[in-house]
């Protein structure tokens, strides 16, 4: 498995965040101690990678347990990534290959946590938390033929299946183009979405986009602060057939100093003193919203909130902002499986701290109130841009 980059894309790892450094000392290792004078001109993510590939040949089980942790609690991914191999080639586990996935994805690095977690299911074909990785990365590549072939896995090892395999299997059929067996399988699965969601909500998924008001093509922006609920609106979107850009994934970055890394931890060991930024660099974010053809596609922006999205509320042909009280981010945030908005950590505090600014936005929104079922906060927010469901009302415009 190799995370390391070629030399020849010096210039792009300058500007998205494998950072060069001529003479910074390695964390965790002594300056210098390269097989070659190239060392030292290597991007700095390089280099570290290539010392903890050493080090890493070197330690024992109980050693590269520790430095996995280490690495972790550092949030050093990439450097993880290294003792978790080291310690799933040395002592094989359904666990550990789950784990070593989702630290490839982590790294943004999904072509290799799939060929991966294809590799384990060869030797545990029966794991359905594999299975259920291995969609969601697929999910995030666009590959939906192989995401709703791993759903169907996870579907099919539960007794009474939750709503979420169910939506994220049928969006994988939606957005394949196959509507036929999209109904098939809302018509299959109807009696277990009716037990987690309203009635409407089920009436919606099964006429799916096609069988509901016409969305206005354009460009549509879902903000709002961590834990209203965007990217489970995201889902329902999908669920329904629609496309989405799930911004946080493939658009957003750390910002430190002018620099961008999508991994915090590259502009911490670069400018360990400097305050990093969550930020849209302006080349991704014209990259996907230019490709979008806004006179025929109707596609969903989820994510981001203030000043993250401000530079680009002009792309958008309507911007829906989720708002819910403070009550209802903590109990969400609670939820999350995320190190960094975690109860008691920084991003947990801050979430809570700004949700009265961000209940109000400073560019023009159509605000929903997103303390509810997501049925019904998909047909409010689509009643908001001109495709009403079963006489939903457009919300007041910020």
């Amino acid at each position: 498995m190799n995370l390391e980059m070629p030399f020849f894309c010096l210039a792009i790892c300058q500007e998205f965040g494998l950072i060069v450094d001529m003479g910074h000392e390695r964390d965790g290792g002594s300056k210098g101690g390269g097989d070659s004078i190239f060392d030292d001109v290597k991007p700095l993510a390089e280099r570290d990678m290539i010392w903890h590939r050493r080090q890493a040949d070197e330690l024992d089980l109980p050693g590269l347990d520790a430095e996995l942790r280490n690495r972790s609690a550092k949030q050093d991914w990439r450097g993880a990534v290294v003792y978790l191999e080291a310690l799933h080639a040395r002592a094989p586990a359904s666990e550990t290959a789950l784990k070593l996935a989702q630290m490839l994805r982590r790294c943004r690095a999904e072509d290799e946590a799939q060929l991966h977690l294809q590799d384990a299911l060869l030797h545990w074909p029966q794991d359905p938390a594999l299975h259920q990785c291995l969609a969601e990365s697929a999910m995030a590549t666009g590959d939906f033929s192989l995401g709703f072939r791993a759903w169907e896995r996870v579907i099919a090892a539960q007794p009474s299946p939750g709503r979420y395999p169910i939506l994220r299997a049928l969006a994988c059929l939606r957005l394949s183009g196959q509507g036929e067996a999209a109904t098939q399988f809302i018509t299959q699965h109807a009696a277990a979405l009716g037990r987690h969601m309203p009635r409407i909500g089920t009436r919606m998924l099964h006429e799916g986009r096609g069988g509901l008001s016409a969305v206005p093509p354009g460009l549509y922006l879902v903000s709002g602060n961590n834990g209203v609920g965007k990217t489970t609106l995201g889902h329902f979107l999908q669920a329904l057939g629609h496309q989405i850009i799930d911004a946080d994934r493939v658009i957003a970055s750390f910002c430190a100093m002018g620099q961008f890394s999508d991994l915090r931890y590259d502009l911490v060991r670069r400018f360990p003193d400097a305050q990093i930024s969550w930020v849209w660099p302006a080349m991704r974010a014209d990259q996907y919203f230019d490709a979008v053809d806004t006179e025929r596609d109707v596609v969903f922006v989820i994510g981001g909130f203030g000043a993250t999205v401000a530079p680009y509320v002009n792309r958008f042909r309507h911007i829906l902002h989720l708002t819910v009280p403070d009550h209802v981010i903590a109990a969400r945030l609670k939820q999350r499986n995320s190190p960094s908005h975690a109860p008691g950590s920084k991003g947990f505090a801050a979430a809570l701290r700004r949700n009265a600014r961000e209940a109000t936005p400073d560019y023009p929104a159509q605000i929903i109130p997103a303390n509810r079922p997501v049925a019904m906060v998909c047909a409010a927010s689509l009643a908001a841009i001109g495709a009403p469901i079963n006489g939903h009302a457009a919300q007041k415009s910020n």
